[in-house]
């Protein structure tokens, strides 16, 4: 029977296992020894008045060189340490929309001492940055976009406190916007008087600020209802000798009130007239309603035009 060695296996192993990891480490550091060229990925930063400015578009963060250099470098250069970025200065940012080849060649051999720089692999560096302005705007609610509950109405003026911003970002969105912005609350269906703090809404957040971001809003809503109410014609202005029988001799009238003051209001706050200079044909005339309270709202008259005979 053959007996295993479990101890000599082990310790032969070791031995195999130190000489591989020996040879390796010697050929290495012969190998660190040698000039070599190699493709770097190397990291760019860019120096700029960053205050000044809005980046639009995220900015390159490396480029792509063909370098010569001693092996110990390279390794020292983009594997071990943390290298220290290229920096290229922007005097004027919003003016440079790429750089070329040739304005980045002198940078990367002012900056990467120690390797010989074959050539720049990366073609261009494109840039998009813009000057960062600030435009004052008056803020208004659009009536029209309240979500008022059924038969809710407006009765006063918005009230925005305060009524304006100022709005903070790039030239070319800035200068997008009117003088006026709008703004609406969001809550829905408002069946009381509303007084709130509204955000600005802000499209592209990460580019543009607004000061201040939210305002007060507030104003008054009513209920209303539609009221119908039936008015007797009064002749105008007719000779004797021509007085007509009306055959329509009341109209009736449609008006919106506040619901609270419904009952406010009888036939005799209202009056229409029938003036013979009104009269279209022999059996045809426009009345008109001369009286009505100012505070009605939507008033209508229906029929148009009355019948009448002679």
């Amino acid at each position: 029977m053959i007996k295993f060695n479990l101890n000599k296996f082990t310790y032969n192993w070791k031995v195999v296992l130190f000489s591989i990891m020996g040879a390796t480490t010697f050929w290495l550091f012969r190998a660190l020894n040698k000039p070599h060229s190699a493709l770097i990925s190397y990291p760019i930063e860019f120096v700029f008045n960053k205050d000044s400015t809005v980046v639009m578009n995220p900015l390159p963060t490396a480029i792509k060189i063909d370098v010569s250099s001693g092996g110990w470098n390279l390794f020292r250069r983009t594997l071990i340490f943390g290298v220290d970025p290229l920096k290229v200065e922007l005097d004027n940012p919003s003016e440079v929309n790429f750089l070329t080849q040739s304005f980045l060649s002198p940078i990367v051999e002012d900056q990467l001492e120690g390797l010989t720089i074959n050539y720049i692999v990366t073609d261009t560096l494109f840039l998009n940055i813009e000057r960062k302005i600030t435009k004052r705007m008056r803020l208004t609610v659009d009536s029209l976009s309240l979500s008022l509950e059924e038969d809710y109405q407006l009765i006063s003026s918005i009230v925005i406190q305060p009524d304006h911003m100022m709005l903070i970002g790039p030239e070319s969105i800035i200068n997008s916007f009117e003088t006026d912005f709008d703004i609406t609350p969001d809550e829905n269906r408002i069946d009381e008087d509303f007084d709130d703090i509204v955000k600005i809404p802000i499209v592209f957040e990460d580019l543009i600020q607004s000061d201040p971001s939210e305002v007060n809003v507030s104003f008054e809503v009513d209920k209303f209802k539609n009221v119908k109410i039936g008015v007797p014609i009064i002749l105008q202005n007719f000779p004797i000798n021509r007085m007509p029988v009306l055959i329509d001799s009341i109209v009736n009238l449609t008006y919106r009130v506040k619901e609270s003051f419904e009952g406010e209001f009888s036939v005799d706050n209202f009056q229409v007239v029938l003036d013979y200079d009104s009269v279209e044909t022999d059996s045809l005339g426009v009345p008109v309603l001369m009286k009505y309270p100012d505070s009605l709202q939507q008033v209508s008259m229906d029929p148009q035009k009355v019948r009448f005979l002679y």
